[in-house]
């Protein structure tokens, strides 16, 4: 029996990296991994017997074989270095992540918003006609704890990057766009801050695809432009334009969501979804697409997306007693008006509070304007200070901008808008700030995703002292 090679990740706490590290425990190697700060996952990494690294140090890599490094570690880090100098294999997380699934039929989600949540569905639709599909996404749901699974099946569900230009290098079976926005336009990023070359990059991208299929959403101007073009072997979708699926009548019911199915025109049956809003039926008809190309039959389909529960901080309702703690990922001017959309659908005639932090110098340098006008739905705002996300610092770009662009645009009065300074306190400034009926809506990817736990926690503090 060959003997399994020794792999060290370097950043192994980051969502992709923790995600592979899965994959690679379930392939049955044997791991380890560092990174330079705690993260909620090593426990059950090291459980799984991968020696973890608080702190990146030259000697951590010594008794690997090949060494993985996530797109987030510099140049002249300790052990990347190390790893040169030394000769190790070392391998970048995409890279790596492709030579696994080498044998395997990808099926590649790219796009601005929801790429997340069509991979989880496509993925639970595939489990449930027994396909045994390997998935990867950036999120976690209670199927797939750690963002990931080995299957035995022909084909892997894959979440892409568009950030970093790593979509283009998946050797694609089957792509689907879920739409495309400006963001991750860092004017030192591969785009050069031009939202045209993000554009020509998923347009390449949709050429990728080796069985020829392309699946994209047609309400979408510039995806609806590609359709146009490609025409053979394009498989569309949307709710407001024509397309080969699309789904009508829709009701709105709290966290349910139920419209009618029309596949080239004819009916088929009624799409029902535990999760909701319009976004989800996007996402859940991106899903269908796929499954029809792999010929699903759709009634089986239709019938498994109803126990589609969600992922984690996906409009995740945390706590709903007399307050409704919600968490979600919205980082994007679009994304947090789709939340706030949802949050008015789900919990009707309520106080919508936004706590909302701010995430990366590139993106609020870019769109704070926007920023200003997307928080409109909410009654009242909480600015936390702004997440870097390791990017150095643009002058004059913080939360303030934001702020001061609210206050300009009227969008919010200055009695319903909060800029905060200190993060120590403000929970228990928040707990004072509470009424019953409020809908405490936690937004952002970064630091922000510890502080819906801590706050519930004060509220059931509070509850027991009654």
């Amino acid at each position: 029996m060959a003997i399994k090679k020794k792999i060290h990740l370097i950043g192994i706490g980051g969502t992709g990296m923790t995600a592979l590290a899965n994959l690679l425990l379930e392939k049955g190697y044997l791991l380890s991994g560092s990174d330079k700060n705690d993260f909620s996952t090593r426990k059950i990494l090291e459980k799984r017997g991968v020696k973890i690294y608080i702190g990146h140090q030259a000697n951590n890599i010594k008794k690997a074989d090949i060494v993985v490094y996530s797109s987030a570690i510099p140049n002249n880090n300790v052990e990347f270095k190390t790893a040169k100098e030394i000769k190790l294999p070392l391998f970048n997380r995409f890279d790596f992540l492709m030579n696994i699934l080498a044998e395997k039929k990808i099926i590649s989600v790219a796009g601005t918003h929801g790429k997340s949540t069509t991979v989880a569905m496509i993925t639970h639709i595939l489990e449930k006609v027994k396909l045994k599909p390997t998935v990867y996404l950036g999120a976690k749901n209670k199927a797939h704890p750690l963002g990931s699974k080995w299957n035995s099946g022909e084909y892997a569900v894959l979440e892409t990057d568009e950030h970093d230009k790593s979509f283009l290098k998946a050797p694609s079976f089957l792509c689907v766009i879920t739409n495309v926005d400006n963001d991750h336009l860092d004017i030192n990023g591969p785009y050069k801050g031009q939202f045209s070359l993000l554009k020509k990059a998923f347009k390449v991208f949709s050429k990728h695809s080796q069985s020829g299929f392309v699946v994209l959403n047609n309400d979408d101007s510039f995806l609806r432009k590609i359709a146009k073009e490609k025409k053979e072997k394009c498989f569309t979708f949307g709710i407001d334009n024509k397309a080969n699926l699309i789904v009508k009548n829709i009701d709105y019911k709290g966290m349910k969501t139920c419209s009618d199915l029309f596949l080239n025109n004819q009916f088929q049956g009624r799409l029902e979804l535990s999760v909701p809003g319009k976004e989800n039926i996007y996402n859940a008809l991106g899903a269908i697409s796929v499954s029809q190309i792999l010929k699903i039959p759709l009634d089986k389909v239709l019938r498994n997306l109803k126990t589609f529960n969600g992922i984690e901080r996906r409009f995740s309702v945390l706590y709903d007693k007399k307050i409704a703690i919600v968490d979600d990922y919205a980082h994007h001017p679009t994304a947090i008006k789709g939340t706030l959309r949802m949050a008015r659908i789900v919990f009707p005639k309520r106080r919508i509070v936004l706590v909302l932090e701010p995430h990366r110098y590139s993106r609020i340098s870019l769109l704070y304007k926007a920023f200003a006008v997307a928080i409109r739905n909410c009654d009242t705002l909480f600015l936390l200070p702004l997440d870097s996300s390791n990017e150095k610092p643009i002058k004059g770009i913080n939360s303030e901008k934001i702020y001061k662009e609210i206050l300009k645009k009227k969008t919010l009065s200055k009695d319903k808008l909060h800029l905060v300074e200190n993060k120590e306190s403000f929970l228990e400034n928040l707990f004072k700030f509470k009424k019953n009926g409020d809908v405490f809506l936690f937004t952002g990817p970064g630091k922000i995703a510890s502080l819906p736990k801590k706050f519930i926690y004060l509220l059931k503090k509070y509850e027991k002292n009654l």
